[in-house]
């Protein structure tokens, strides 16, 4: 199928009544209703799944955005959302018994890993039907009495947080996904205390202007307004050719923020293996660059090690960076508006980013010998966008005797394969433990920093076994190679 597809909303008078309590703490709520479900097992692992993906990036880990769904039968309207004081009980989703929601934000596994969110309060946000019955407690848990299983066939759903743009998209993507599995989508009214009444979900494409000339000269093509809208189509939208495209986007694509979005999709249409590669018309030296030949030689010589070479993210935050390994804070390069709390700056080192595999994979056999080579983005206000790239090398050793002699070995041999000449110091960075750590300087310039992690990085990692670990300076040492 291709072009937009159209997705009918339903009225069937349901109605929610969001109370002025819930302003100071968590104060947007959307609704919606959804029908004759098909629900089996896998169906539910899979709404499941995409319900916790987007907690964690449109929801911020639940502090943006958090979603409930709900068996909509012993549901009674019109629901309240409001807000309810901690002594309140009820019965948590899972459990026997009811339970004060004190109880349930310090003891019950749900509470404690999202309390954070609602630190501070005197109240907690609370979903309750015309006859008492708690549907949820945002954005902790939902109640028992509506849970979902495979008898369910009615759904609602309710979708609370800080930001009514983005749980209005969250709404939309879960709606748009039952609504592809035959499902039927009921409007449900939001009354504000203010009066507003927002009527949800709104499924109604909304449109964006493309300068068909922009696309070809992006893509550096020669498509008509004809050719260029028949690939959006393919892509799921509708584009009107008269003067500039004008683009119906499905209300479910929130990811498209600007033209260059579209013209991207264009290109997945046409196929990127049908794009023909053009050498541009410059005077260069042919060839691969050398410090990614270099490099290269430095994987192939560090497998030989027995090490295991892995490939992370150049998105970290400060807490990885920093916090963790025990080092103080430094100018890095921070992401405006970053989508998700994990990711909201560009690496520094390397080693933070070892350290999270091995923390990732702590249940899994050791040893857990482990390398990489990639860059950090270091700051740098001499050149024109104030950062630099820098090739690093690190290296992890994580088993029950790794140790300082061990990983100053593989330092050595690094070097002495380079015939690098370096002197070897006592010190280095704080993440080490003193006197098991060193520094190795050539020219009066750091080149590797090396040492045993201290046991509170290994415990702020959740490692029980010892680790070894190096990061050394590749661009440095690939100039003294020269």
């Amino acid at each position: 199928m291709t072009g937009l597809k159209e997705y009918e909303v339903k009225k069937a008078g349901y109605k929610v009544n969001v109370e002025e309590k819930v302003e100071g703490v968590r104060p947007y709520f959307v609704t919606a209703v959804v029908k004759n479900v098909d629900f089996d097992d896998p169906l539910i692992r899979s709404i499941i799944q995409m319900q916790e993906k987007l907690h964690v990036t449109h929801g911020r880990r639940r502090r943006k955005v958090a979603i409930g769904l709900h068996n909509l039968e012993p549901v009674e309207f019109p629901v309240t959302y409001t807000t309810k004081p901690p002594e309140f009980r009820f019965r948590p989703l899972g459990e026997r018994f009811e339970k004060n929601l004190t109880q349930i934000l310090t003891e019950m596994h749900a509470g404690k890993e999202y309390a954070w969110i609602l630190e501070g309060f005197k109240e907690y946000p609370m979903i309750i039907d015309s006859k008492g019955m708690v549907l949820s407690m945002p954005p902790i848990i939902n109640g028992e009495h509506t849970r979902i299983d495979e008898a369910t066939r009615d759904i609602f759903i309710d979708v609370t947080g800080t930001d009514l743009k983005a749980i209005n998209e969250v709404l939309n993507i879960i709606t748009t996904t039952f609504a592809d599995r035959g499902a039927e989508v009921y409007a449900v009214e939001n009354s504000y205390p203010n009066g507003e009444v927002l009527r949800t979900p709104n499924l109604e494409p909304w449109e964006m202007e493309l300068d068909n000339s922009y696309v070809n000269k992006t893509l550096g093509m020669d498509l008509t307004q004809e050719e260029t809208a028949r690939y959006l189509s393919m892509m799921g939208y509708d584009a009107e050719p008269s003067g500039v495209l004008r683009v119906k986007v499905p209300s479910y694509r929130t990811d498209i923020m600007h033209p260059m979005d579209l013209v991207e999709d264009v290109a997945i249409a046409y196929g990127y293996d049908n794009f023909v590669p053009e050498i541009p018309e410059i005077a260069s030296e042919a060839g691969e660059d050398p410090l990614e030949v270099f490099s290269r030689g430095l994987r192939n010589f560090l497998v030989g090690f027995g090490l295991i070479e892995v490939v992370t993210f150049m998105m970290s935050n400060p807490d990885k960076l920093f916090h963790r390994m025990g080092l103080p804070e430094e100018p890095i390069a921070e992401t405006e508006n970053p989508k998700m709390e994990g990711y909201t700056c560009l690496r520094n080192r390397l080693l933070p980013s070892l350290m999270e595999v091995l923390s990732t994979n702590k249940h899994h056999p050791h040893p857990q010998n482990i390398y990489e080579v990639d860059d950090v983005i270091l700051l740098d206000p001499t050149t024109e966008t104030g950062a630099k790239t820098a090739r690093r090398l690190a290296v992890a050793l994580c088993h029950a005797r790794a140790n300082f002699s061990e990983i100053k070995a593989v330092m050595k041999s690094i070097l002495e394969n380079l015939e690098v000449e370096a002197e070897i110091e006592a010190g280095g960075l704080d993440c080490f433990i003193g006197g098991r750590r060193y520094v190795a300087k050539t020219g009066g310039k750091s080149l590797c920093w090396a040492g045993e992690l201290k046991p509170e990085v290994l415990e702020g990692w959740e490692l029980e076994m010892p680790v070894a670990a190096l990061e050394m300076d590749v661009d440095r040492l690939f100039s003294l190679t020269r």
